[in-house]
């Protein structure tokens, strides 16, 4: 069997290659690959520059903005290859089955566009899975003119229409193989688990991995894929785990075993960490395996929202990682955590309170700007004004979009403050 897989474009107003991979997608090509099908892999999201840790600035095009868009002074545009590129990618292609994955609600136009080019070329079944299904199914399946669309739930559907055996455990085991996908591997995302143990009020992972407990990886597994692509000239290893720490033990085990590789890489987090489990010889293990600039997730220091969000960290949590990460040896300025930035209501003095309070511990802080997500909680409050996906878009600030310059006046004094414990 001959399947075409895509990632597709995004059109936005901005984007931003960070660390960005469709990593379900791919380990879903990886497990189809291993059970003997043939993959032609076309990933639209095409960088033009790069930096010291494999991210970078795509290629991308002015579009027409959608409508709804029309007030704002921005440009619209499409981040990734050209449209010619695209069809010339499709010369010659003979696929069984065409997948297309899907990332950001606000970003379906593209899928659109995707659809109905190959639709012109080729007439076989097309079939449509990834994070926007996942969350809008009815939508997807209202808007998008895909011959099948299945969420995460329905995989055993998904591999029963390709005669495929499916056996979940191994799955989700399964790690990408990106050197059958990519030709140039700039950085190599990995997990060492799936799902988190925790319900966040504006997180949807319950959604994306619906299964009541988090699965581990073997250690051993993941060590070899390290080793493997490290051995291919590889530096910058991303994990998207979304609860690494939760299960201390593991964290350390794995920690431990890959420092016996006496090997030097730089491990990234920009799924952040969870505070209130680290603890001193975490915290140890993540300086002395090279964890560069370790990103933790806080979202709010409002004892009130706190609680209300999920309950997972508190300031006690904040100060006593604080500590543990400087007796590691890691510097002001070189560990980070999340705030969540422009939600419903937001008091943006002590916002900027919060700020200054966290820089005086030495920490970056980086906004983590509010995207509103379909099936949480804080969506749910909003959700007759936030029908349309596109006004997920977390670049337009939905609910802030009469005083987009006080937005702008908290990102420039947070980025002045971030600057002053990380100059030399």
């Amino acid at each position: 069997m001959n399947i075409l897989a895509i990632n597709p474009w995004i059109y936005d107003f901005a984007a931003y290659d960070f660390w960005l991979k469709p990593y379900g997608f791919l380990v879903i090509l990886t497990y189809l690959k291993n059970k003997g099908i043939n993959i032609e892999y076309i990933d639209c999201l095409k960088k033009e520059t790069k930096d010291n840790f494999g991210r970078g600035k795509y290629y991308s095009e002015k579009i027409k903005k959608p409508e709804i868009f029309n007030s704002i002074p921005r440009y619209y545009k499409r981040y990734g290859i050209t449209i010619e590129e695209f069809k010339q990618y499709l010369n010659n292609k003979n696929p069984d089955y065409i997948l297309i994955t899907s990332s950001m609600t606000y970003w379906y136009n593209a899928i659109i566009d995707t659809v109905n080019i190959l639709k012109t070329t080729n007439k076989k079944p097309i079939i449509l899975g990834g994070t926007y299904v996942n969350l809008l199914y009815e939508h997807a399946k209202e808007n998008i003119p895909v011959d099948y669309i299945f969420t995460t739930k329905l995989l055993k559907d998904f591999f029963n229409l390709l005669n495929i055996d499916f056996d979940e455990k191994e799955l989700y085991f399964t790690l990408p193989e990106y050197e059958y996908f990519y030709k140039e591997i700039d950085y190599v995302v990995f997990r060492t688990s799936w799902g988190c143990p925790f319900n966040c009020s504006f997180c949807a992972i319950k959604e994306t991995f619906p299964y009541k407990t988090n699965l581990r990886l073997p250690i051993e597994k993941i060590i070899n894929f390290i080793l493997k692509y490290y051995k291919l000239g590889i530096k910058d290893f991303v994990l998207y785990d979304d609860a690494f720490l939760y299960e201390q033990d593991y964290a350390i085990e794995f920690l431990k075993e890959f420092l016996r590789l006496n090997i030097k890489v730089r491990f990234h987090t920009p799924n952040a960490l969870h505070l209130r489990f680290l603890n001193q010889k975490i915290a140890d293990l993540l300086k002395k395996t090279n964890f560069i600039n370790p990103h933790f997730g806080l979202e709010t220091l409002d004892q009130n929202l706190q609680k209300l969000w999920g309950d997972k960290v508190n300031r006690t949590d904040l100060i006593r990682a604080v500590n543990y990460l400087k007796d590691a040896g890691f510097k002001d300025g070189e560990f980070s955590v999340y705030l969540l930035f422009g939600y419903p209501n937001q008091d943006f003095e002590e916002l900027k309170k919060d700020i200054e309070f966290l820089n005086s511990l030495g920490i970056k802080v980086s906004l983590a700007e509010y995207s509103p997500t379909p099936k949480t909680e804080l969506f749910y409050e909003y959700q007759e004004i936030l029908k349309e996906p596109l006004l997920h878009n977390n670049s337009i600030f939905i609910f802030w979009k009469n005083d987009i310059k006080k937005l702008w006046e908290i990102k420039n004094y947070t980025r002045q403050l971030n600057n002053k414990i990380t100059s030399p």
